[in-house]
């Protein structure tokens, strides 16, 4: 096994076996960091500045050394969420999410870069530069969890840890080639992470294989041991295809998600084209939008109360640095945000859209919806805060989180899973979302569509 090329399962078993030593792995893995550090992966590297327990050797991720983005705690290590009010914030206490990681074997490869505070798709922040794309060379890594789909494409770690409001881990992990995983909202605790939204945040996976990401889903669900075989691939899988999902796409997102649907056909998936009741791009982005922007003040107080010293959240939101993030957050501070009642309404509206596709699936026997994860493939380091799409000029953010709205909006368990590349080599994802709480399905979906997909691409 090529160290830099292990996955999760390799290296834990190796570990485990006494093949590897931790501290060996922990080298390769470093000096491969610093020979790729213009992608801007990493804010932070290495171990925390406490003491750590000597290297796992036992335990489901044993010796595994993750990527976290640097909105997640992990004491005595920065959690900056890239904004300056919290550029030399230090926490003293782990985030559950990582203590569950670490007390499971796995160790720190670095903090990852992000959108500043979660807010955006295309990594910008105020402590350096954004991640840059390891699959496409010019363009950016997506976001917001951009440093950390970075650091797992580009081999600095077999996995890692992001979070996810509207599509910040599929997003970029589709768009750099790797494996993202939102989980069903409520699925992991959220103590411990700098959040957006109280209601649609939640942590995710991200990997380069579908395995290591059912291995931590375990870990991080704390699930009982042989879980992860628990959930058996549906004979045969049958997923639909909703009509809004597939329209207005980049024409080469679009012929290379077909040809991965014609693999799965070909395999035996039943995939059948439908169309969504009463369903609106514009009230579905306006839902997606609306009860993270309602909700961030209350959602950023409640992580900075639990840290003696920390700025307010007013504090934080005065001084964020990204204009696109200040014209989000700074009428919020002024009482320009959006209205009990609007905020009201949007929860009642995600609650009918959930409803609604669950009915939908149940009709026609699916356990799966399936689109594009992306309208467009990776934007170019340059792009700006409009760009020209598919339809026209248009919000770069609304037009990236378009379909993994769907999924954040309902609550839902949403993979993406690499489906091939644009004849430019830019990677492109297919989406697979279930009803909320079918997470070992879904799973089990996307580990079988990895298998096949992979198996075919570049031939």
């Amino acid at each position: 096994m090529n160290l830099e090329d292990g996955t999760v399962a390799q290296v834990t078993a190796q570990v485990r076996s006494k093949a590897l030593d931790p501290v060996t792995y922990r080298e390769v893995l470093s000096d491969r960091a610093a020979r790729q550090a213009a992608l801007n992966a990493y804010v932070h590297t290495g171990p925390p500045d406490v003491p750590e327990t000597p290297a796992a050797t036992e335990g489901a991720l044993a010796g595994a050394l993750l990527a976290v983005k640097d909105n997640i705690d992990v004491a005595g290590t920065p959690t900056t969420a890239g904004t300056p009010a919290l550029a030399d914030h230090v926490p003293g206490l782990s985030s559950t999410v990582w203590l569950r990681c670490a007390r499971a074997g796995a160790r720190l490869a670095g903090k990852t870069a992000l959108h500043e505070l979660a807010y955006g798709i295309t990594g910008h922040h105020a402590l350096g530069p954004p991640a840059l794309n390891p699959s496409a060379p010019g363009h950016l890594a997506g976001g917001s969890s951009s440093g950390t789909a970075a650091a797992v494409a580009a081999r600095l770690a077999p996995a890692g840890l992001g979070t996810d409001t509207g599509g910040s881990v599929r997003i970029p992990a589709a768009l750099c080639g790797i494996v993202g995983y939102r989980p069903t909202k409520g699925r992991y605790p959220m103590d411990g992470v700098v959040r957006v939204s109280t209601t649609r945040d939640t942590v995710g996976v991200l990997a380069r294989d579908v395995r290591d990401v059912r291995i931590l889903d375990r870990v991080l669900a704390d699930l009982p041991p042989g879980t992860i075989s628990g959930s058996p691939l549906p004979e045969p899988p049958r997923a639909l295809l909703p009509t809004p999902m597939w329209e207005d796409l980049d024409a080469e997102v679009e012929r290379v998600c077909r040809l991965a649907c014609d693999r799965l056909r070909a395999a035996g998936w039943q995939l059948l084209p439908c169309h969504l009741p009463e369903f609106c791009w514009r009230d579905v982005l306006h839902n997606a939008t609306l009860v993270p922007f309602f909700e961030t003040r209350e959602a950023l107080e409640g992580y900075l109360v639990h840290h003696a010293g920390a700025p307010d959240a007013n504090a934080v939101m005065r001084a964020v640095a990204g204009e696109d993030v200040r014209a989000h957050l700074l009428p919020q501070l002024s009482g320009a945000g959006p209205h009990p009642s609007a905020y009201a309404a949007s929860l009642r509206d995600a609650a009918l859209l959930t409803n609604r596709l669950r009915s939908v699936l149940d009709q026609e026997s699916a356990q799966l919806l399936l689109s594009p994860a992306t309208v467009l493939p990776a934007p170019e380091r340059d792009v700006g805060t409009t760009l020209s799409g598919p339809s026209g000029d248009a919000s770069t953010f609304l037009t990236y989180i378009r379909n993994t709205s769907v999924a954040a909006v309902t609550g839902s368990p949403s993979v993406t899973v690499p489906a091939g590349s644009t004849a430019a080599g830019l990677p492109v994802g297919l989406l697979l979302d279930a009803r909320p709480g079918a997470d070992l399905t879904v799973l089990a979906c996307a580990e079988e569509a990895h298998r096949l997909l992979v198996r075919r691409i570049g031939e």
